[in-house]
């Protein structure tokens, strides 16, 4: 799978998108493996302190399509999937 990171998570994790070589697997498991991979400050952009849930100014897609509109922190993301990750930026 290809992850791509769109505006201050290309900070967090030092980079604009990597290749991983995961799936299937749910949106959690991979945000959870991003954030032992780029450590603590991308880990508190991508989840609650608890590390449960996506936290909530995370815009997560999979193959362009909002993870909201599929099965949440359950979607499965394929071995050939695209996911992009956006912060919810306010203002415009």
């Amino acid at each position: 799978m290809v992850v791509r990171y769109f505006a201050y998570f290309r900070n967090f994790a030092g980079r604009k998108e990597e290749s991983l070589l995961l799936g299937p697997i749910s949106a959690i498991e991979l945000l959870r493996e991003l954030s032992s991979l780029h450590g603590r400050t991308l880990e508190k952009a991508l989840l609650t302190d608890n590390g449960e849930e996506i936290h909530s100014d995370l815009i997560f897609l999979i193959d362009g399509r909002n993870i909201d509109f599929l099965n949440g922190k359950d979607s499965v993301i394929g071995k050939e999937a695209v996911v992009s990750l956006f912060p919810r930026i306010a203002g415009g």
